[in-house]
This record gives C-alpha cells, structure tokens and sequence, in this order.
C-alpha cells in the first residue's frame, strides 16, 4: 500500500485574519493639539514626540504586550513604591479607584500598606471583570474614565484616584478632568510618571503639575518627582455639576495630622 500524500501546507487563506488596528492614528498631539509631530527612531515606530510640549505617546495605540518575569518584578516594584508614596499623605482611605488596572496588580501590591481599604478598578477591557471575580477588586467597569456615563455614576465617590500608566490616556487632559471629578473634595490623585522605561515621562511633568494647579488642586509632591500626589479642593464650588458630598477621609487625616503636629518653640 502506497503511503498517502502529506496533507497540503496552509496556503494564505487558511491564515487567521489580520486584528483590526487597536485604534486610529492621530495626526495631533493629545495634550495640547499640536500636529508638529516627531517621529522616534526606526527601533521605536509607534512612538512619536510633540515638538512643542514634548509630549511622548503610542501613535497608533497598540494592544498591551505580555511581561515577562522581570518586566512582572519590575512593576511590582514600582507599585509598592506608589502605593508607599500615598501613604504619607492618607493612611487610611476608605475607598480607591485604579485607573487602567487590568488584572489589578496594582490594588493587590497596595493593599500590603491598605488593608481595610476598598478598591475598586476601571479598564477598557474585560481584564478588570476577572479581576473582580477573583475578589482583586471590590467593584469593577469596563470602559475609559472619560465616558460621560462613568463620570455621572462615580462623581465624587472616592478618597483617592490612582493612574499609573498615563500613556494609555487617548485624552489625557480629559482623563485629567474625570479622574478629579470622581474625587470626594478633599481626596487625592496619585498620578505615576515613572513608567516603563519604553516610555518618557508622560504628559510631561511640569505641564501635568501646571494643569493640576489650574484645577485648584494643591500638590503634595517636589517638582521633579516622578510621582505626582495632589489634593483637591476641601470645599469645591457648589454648581449643578457638582452636588455636595461629603469630604474625603484622607481629608481628614491632613487635619488630624496637622492637629498632632507639636508647635514649633518660640
């Protein structure tokens, strides 16, 4: 009996579709509009530099890319010291919102320095769902910061806003905006610009601690920190948009702090 001819090596058609592209091109910068774009070098093509603020981003945004074990390292590392950092300044917040948490590694490192907080978690993808079944989170939603939806359900219901990977921002001075106005007054934003060192600092500092100065935040950190903690308003102004709530917990532990503080001898 003759053996039977191999089976017929997988031509083009048998190929699994192409992804459709993560999301479109811009052609201008997203934290100040400009369309002087710079390309980075040819090892780096999806990174591209605003030549006017020098504002560093993925252009087009692409997917996230697995770690490996120590990129994992890393970035733990790297979430102990932001969750360390947020210490300071709010010992014990009553609830915590990660933005972009994916798999909420985050939550999971911060919960060594905040045991009793509850923390909730947001991405686009559904990542944050299986974070929530596996009890990671408290609550969890799917989407970006920015949705008008989101905003309305979450304004001003948590004591601190983390958002350790800015870079995923398509909008990051909108992002900015939702991410304090889901802030009790009193409440703090930590934003991470250590990054991945794939990454440059974004946005850029000193355009980041400018836009928080302008929404009437007070900042906690020097300039120059590649952490940016900044408090909002105790009192904000009373408007349709912004019902009253009660202040911040990590508001209260400012005064509190401030009350053990021992006077200075004169």
């Amino acid at each position: 009996m003759s053996t039977p001819p191999p089976p017929p090596a997988p031509g083009p058609a048998c190929a699994p579709p192409a992804p459709p592209p993560y999301a479109p091109r811009r052609a201008d910068c997203p934290w100040c509009g400009s369309r002087r774009l710079r390309p980075r070098p040819a090892g780096r093509p999806a990174l591209v530099t605003c030549r006017d603020c020098r504002h560093a981003f993925r252009n087009p945004p692409g997917p996230e890319r697995p770690a490996g074990p120590l990129a994992r390292t890393v970035t733990g590392l790297r979430h102990l010291l932001a969750a360390r950092a947020l210490l300071r300044h709010c010992p014990e917040p009553e609830s915590w919102l990660d933005v972009d948490t994916g798999d909420a590694r985050f939550p999971r490192a911060a919960r060594r320095y905040f045991p009793y907080t509850s923390f909730d978690g947001l991405d686009p993808t559904g990542r944050v769902l299986r974070a929530r079944a596996a009890e990671h989170l408290e609550e969890a939603y799917v989407g970006r910061l920015t949705d008008p939806r989101l905003t309305a359900r979450l304004r001003a219901r948590y004591d601190v806003v983390s958002v350790l990977r800015p870079d995923r921002a398509p909008d990051p001075r909108a992002e900015l905006r939702a991410a304090l106005g889901v802030l009790r007054p009193g409440g703090l934003l930590l934003v991470d610009l250590a990054g991945p060192r794939a990454l440059p600092p974004h946005p850029p500092a000193a355009r980041l601690r400018a836009a928080l100065r302008q929404a009437g935040c007070v900042l906690l950190t020097p300039a120059g920190a590649r952490r940016v903690i900044a408090r909002t308003p105790a009192q904000p102004r009373r408007t349709s948009a912004w019902p009253a709530t009660t202040s911040s917990t990590c508001s209260h532990s400012a005064a509190n702090a401030a009350l053990r503080r021992p006077s200075s001898s004169r």
